[in-house]
């Protein structure tokens, strides 16, 4: 990848910059998909939240200016997604206040915006920085390092399944973690 996350929010400001807009996309319409889903919003109530984000983040992107002391792009981005989830589910208790069918909701129903939008932030960038490391080695090295570090194999299985020796699966683990730290700094925009 040759884009930091911070040029490439620079470079969707162009609204017809296509390579731009649909790599955004594949990083960013996922993440707010599982957001919306993991607090409570069916399939297509999270699509709703999805194109509500996507054609605002459209709509006034050009008005970015990176500049971390005024905050970060991910901030922005967390406000702007609990803010429309806060009100689809207001409307839905709205609805279900009107159809007689209300029933006392607890305040906090058990759902922590600030974790949830983390744990998925981070699951997503990283389902990302996996998926640019795979083009950059051997797909039996990538395939050996995600069922070593990924799934938790046992390394004399992962040397069995893929005809390597215990130091070569050890060595691939440093060198693709390392280069799985360096994309998740890029993506995320932090320091690794």
């Amino acid at each position: 990848m040759d884009t930091t996350r911070v040029s490439l929010l620079l470079r969707i400001r162009d609204r017809q910059d296509g390579v731009a807009w649909r790599e955004f996309d594949a990083i960013y319409r996922p993440m707010l998909r599982k957001f919306a889903i993991a607090y409570g919003a069916d399939a297509a109530e999270a699509e709703d939240v999805v194109q509500h984000c996507m054609t605002a983040i459209h709509e006034h992107i050009d008005q970015f200016e990176y500049d971390p002391s005024k905050g970060r792009f991910k901030g922005w981005l967390k406000t702007l997604v609990n803010n429309r989830i806060r009100n689809l589910l207001r409307k839905r208790r709205e609805r279900v206040a009107r159809s007689g069918e209300f029933a006392a909701t607890a305040a906090d129903d058990g759902h922590d915006p600030e974790a949830i939008f983390e744990k998925i932030w981070l699951d997503e960038h990283l389902r990302h920085a996996l998926k640019l490391v795979s083009g950059e080695v051997e797909e039996k090295t990538f395939k050996a390092f995600v069922d070593y570090v990924i799934r938790e194999r046992p390394v004399e299985d992962i040397c069995a399944d893929y005809g390597l020796n215990a130091n070569q699966v050890h060595k691939s683990k440093y060198r693709l973690t390392k280069k799985l730290a360096e994309k998740m700094a890029i993506l995320t925009g932090e320091k690794s």
